[in-house]
């Protein structure tokens, strides 16, 4: 039976009956099977969320269907094709959830940690309003605020963490502090900023080059950060840490002047934005 190719343009309500009776089956069984296809590795290669990859006509009916929407309409009918949608959904959202609870863990681990480096710094474990404002040296030297300095090294803790977790959650299908530069804001249209393009303006003093390029901390896509399907930024309030702090907004005279940061990256980089912060967790 599953080699015969049901065309649901012909024949009557019986077939119909028989190509929702099979969709519905392959909706239960492939729900049953979410966690295990939504592992990492182990399920999948990247950019396909935990998706196996065998090739059509190897594949299960579920399989097919996850992989390609046409073909599971081609093979199967479009009423079956159409429960394929519906698992790709159900998957995306478990392997997000695993993607955040990362995020989260790392955002944790470098708020405890960076704190403890400083132990004795600070009256308490962690800065009060004031001691946030005094001034110290960063990494290079630079003079700046205890909020900005603690900020700098909990992100680089961070991304490290993330770095490390999302390589064997999703390898291949993700970039930590990739910087695009926009075209064109009417089109969107983007180019990738490569870390050594960067690096290059920046001794060269000419780092006012990159204003007006967006650079999430970390972003979620299928092999291509032109594709991205999710970016989430960390950050680090020096107080006030059970209250999420507002997405930073442009100030006046840069090209996006009195935009939020949330929505430039919703308008150039992916149709979903998130802050991650300690003990908060994600939060659009």
């Amino acid at each position: 039976m599953c080699n015969r190719i049901v065309d649901p343009r012909r024949g009557g309500a019986r077939q119909r009956h028989l190509l929702k009776m099979v969709a519905l089956g392959l909706l239960m069984a492939q729900s049953a099977c979410v966690t295990t296809a939504s592992r990492g590795p182990q399920g999948g290669t990247p950019g396909h969320y935990g998706y196996s990859n065998a090739p059509v006509g190897i594949d299960s009916p579920s399989a097919t269907c996850r992989n390609s929407l046409s073909a599971c309409a081609a093979l199967y009918g479009t009423e079956v094709a159409s429960t394929g949608a519906v698992l790709k959904v159900v998957l995306e959202e478990t392997v997000r959830k695993s993607i955040e609870e990362e995020l989260t863990k790392c955002a944790d681990l470098a708020r405890s940690e960076v704190l403890l480096r400083h132990e004795g710094q600070f009256e308490k474990l962690s800065p009060n309003a004031n001691e946030c404002k005094q001034m110290t040296k960063d990494a290079t030297g630079r003079r700046v605020t205890w909020a900005i300095r603690l900020g700098l090294e909990m992100h680089e803790v961070a991304q490290k963490c993330a770095d490390l977790a999302l390589s064997g959650l999703r390898p291949g299908g993700f970039s930590l502090e990739q910087r695009y530069r926009i075209i064109n804001r009417e089109t969107g249209e983007k180019k990738l900023v490569s870390t050594e393009e960067e690096d290059a303006l920046v001794d060269s003093g000419n780092a006012g080059e990159l204003t007006g390029t967006l650079k999430p901390d970390v972003v979620i896509h299928e092999g291509d950060p032109l594709n991205a399907q999710a970016a989430y930024d960390f950050k680090f309030p020096c107080v006030n840490t059970d209250q999420p702090p507002d997405w930073g907004r442009y100030p006046e005279d840069h090209p996006f002047e009195n935009e939020t940061q949330k929505s430039v990256y919703l308008k150039y980089i992916a149709s979903f934005v998130a802050r991650v912060l300690p003990r908060l967790g994600v939060i659009p």
